[in-house]
Parts: C-alpha cells; sequence; structure tokens
C-alpha cells in the first residue's frame, strides 16, 4: 500500500490464501504497521506469481483510512 502510485515508501499488506477451492484470499496488517498509518487515501494491488515467474495483477483499488474517534 502506497499513499500515491508515485510513493517510494510502502506498507506491508499480508495475503493468504484461504479458500484454494474458491480463489478465496485474505489480506491483513500487522497491528504494528495500522498503528502508522496516516489518514487519507491510499492505493494498492496484489499480484499472484505464478510458478513459472508470471505476475498477474488479480484486484487493485484505494484504501481509505480514517482516523479513529474513540479513545
Amino acid at each position: 500500500m502506497r499513499k500515491s502510485f508515485y510513493a517510494t515508501s510502502n506498507t506491508i499488506i499480508s495475503a493468504t490464501v484461504t479458500g484454494n477451492a474458491n480463489g478465496e484470499i485474505t489480506l491483513s496488517m500487522t497491528a504494528a504497521n495500522t498503528a502508522n498509518l496516516t489518514p487519507g487515501r491510499s492505493v494498492f494491488d496484489l499480484l499472484i506469481t505464478a510458478p513459472s515467474g508470471i505476475k498477474t495483477r488479480v484486484v487493485e483499488g484505494i484504501i481509505v483510512i480514517s482516523p479513529g474517534v474513540t479513545r
């Protein structure tokens, strides 16, 4: 995840295949990574690498990070 398409720094989002039969993938982040997020929009994509080395983008989008209210 990056703040823009051109940003050089990124935040890691982990991807785990959770349903081989139906192609389900779960995306997650550590508590340390989410604690460092700043409010605003960020972009992401998910690439799957085949055993042959071919990479395919299967999903992409914008993540909106809202500041917390509860203290």
